[in-house]
């Protein structure tokens, strides 16, 4: 339906299944699992070693950043990051992207090409 506000002319039908929003809330949930035994983990911690009357948060503000990396879960270890992996160098064949850029220069008309090739000298040489 349009209104004033959109361009909109009638509601598209949904597509696909919900596999994508089924495989981020559960993500969402395991965060939320770690988050909360990291901080149940925090809490033990807290009552074995503050001093009475200490306050959690002066508690947390003591304690160094390499303290909380070495926390340990209960279905793993310590934190640790991982260094990334380089990736591979993709390679290109420049004769057969050469070769379709030929063919699809091919197929454009004489003012096709015209704005393309202003287009690239603009983009190639900026004026300040």
């Amino acid at each position: 339906m349009k209104t004033e506000f959109n361009n909109i002319d009638k509601r598209l039908e949904s597509r696909g299944d919900l596999s994508e929003t089924v495989r981020l809330a559960d993500l969402e949930k395991d965060a939320y699992d770690a988050e909360l035994e990291i901080l149940r983990t925090l809490q033990d911690e807290f009552e074995k070693d503050a001093d009475p009357g200490t306050s959690f948060l002066d508690w947390l503000k003591s304690k160094d950043k390499d303290y909380f990396k070495r926390i340990l879960l209960s279905s793993g270890g310590s934190v640790k990051n991982k260094p990334k992996e380089p990736k591979g160098v993709k390679k290109i064949d420049l004769t057969q992207e050469m070769l379709k850029s030929f063919d699809l220069l091919s197929k454009l008309s004489d003012a096709e090409r015209e704005t393309i090739g202003s287009m690239l000298k603009e983009m190639l040489n900026p004026k300040d």
